[in-house]
């Protein structure tokens, strides 16, 4: 997929506008890559496809309303990305403490009032039920149940981007945990899945 198909992509779902604002907030990640490691530098080009786009679609799957989780946001994505394409409250919760500086000042330059930063991990959460949760490259399939057990309730939906070895990781899980689990091919990388998880409990 090429850049101005990612782009257009989110456009023909989201609008000019919301697009214009992921532009700004690529940008802003370009150049924070430039005083810390945010994103691959060799990813930088294919900002739209590789990192834009592949976090827009996950607000596609979200299949309800309601607050949404972001686990390990990083650079933004996808938490950022859902905040901006959406009126949804959006908690990112990050670890580093230079992330979490990047992410307050690119959540005041967007003015995205529905996002909130938090410094910390998931697990040293205190319990709340989130709607939706997602993590994009932070831990096996089996570890983000475990540390996701007191932000979940029934209804919460976890959508999880796995890359290729999905299928490995949910058979792995269901020997622990119970709900419903199936795969969602990824639309920048068809190779590439997407767990989506419902109603998980021990």
């Amino acid at each position: 997929m090429t850049e101005e198909e990612a782009r257009d992509w989110v456009v023909g779902r989201f609008g000019k506008a919301a697009a214009r604002r992921l532009d700004r907030f690529g940008a802003l990640v370009i150049a924070e890559n430039e005083r810390q490691n945010l994103i691959a530098p060799a990813t930088a080009a294919r900002m739209w496809s590789r990192h834009l786009l592949d976090s827009a679609q996950l607000l596609t799957l979200a299949n309800r309303p309601g607050d949404w989780l972001d686990i390990g946001t990083g650079a933004g994505f996808p938490g950022m990305v859902i905040a901006a394409l959406s009126d949804r409250a959006v908690t990112m919760v990050e670890p580093r403490g230079r992330r979490v500086d990047f992410l307050e000042t690119a959540v005041e330059e967007l003015a995205l009032d529905n996002a909130t930063i938090l410094r910390g991990r998931a697990e040293t959460l205190p319990p709340h039920r989130y709607d939706v949760i997602s993590a994009r490259a932070v831990a096996a399939l089996e570890e983000l149940l475990t540390m996701t057990r007191q932000l979940r309730g029934a209804d919460t939906r976890l959508i999880l981007p796995r890359g290729r070895g999905a299928a490995t990781e949910i058979e792995l899980a269901r020997s622990r945990w119970q709900g419903t689990f199936h795969v969602e091919h990824s639309v920048t990388d068809p190779e590439s899945l997407i767990v989506i998880a419902d109603g998980v409990s021990a």
